[in-house]
């Protein structure tokens, strides 16, 4: 890759840190449930940016870790809310 070739795709897939990083301080300083939302947002933001990544790169490998990580953030927060309900 050149220094002057500009790739939309690639600064798009940087561009959403920004999210992430709001999705990180709201774990980091949120109540339980703002915590539970936040968590979910920056698997989401990152799956994203794994697609993202694979047209980017022309690679199947990091779309595959894209869908495997939604299906799993889901997964996880439902189960995370479930017990969440339980204890508190």
């Amino acid at each position: 890759m050149s220094v002057g070739h500009f790739n939309g795709m690639l600064f798009g897939t940087e561009l959403l840190f920004v999210p992430l990083a709001v999705a990180l301080y709201i774990i980091l300083s949120g109540d339980t449930m703002r915590r539970l939302i936040g968590v979910q947002l920056a698997g989401m933001i990152v799956s994203v940016q794994l697609v993202l990544l694979s047209i980017v790169f022309a690679t199947e490998e990091f779309a595959d870790l894209g869908v495997a990580l939604a299906l799993l953030s889901i997964a996880a927060t439902l189960a995370y809310a479930h017990f969440l309900e339980r204890w508190l």
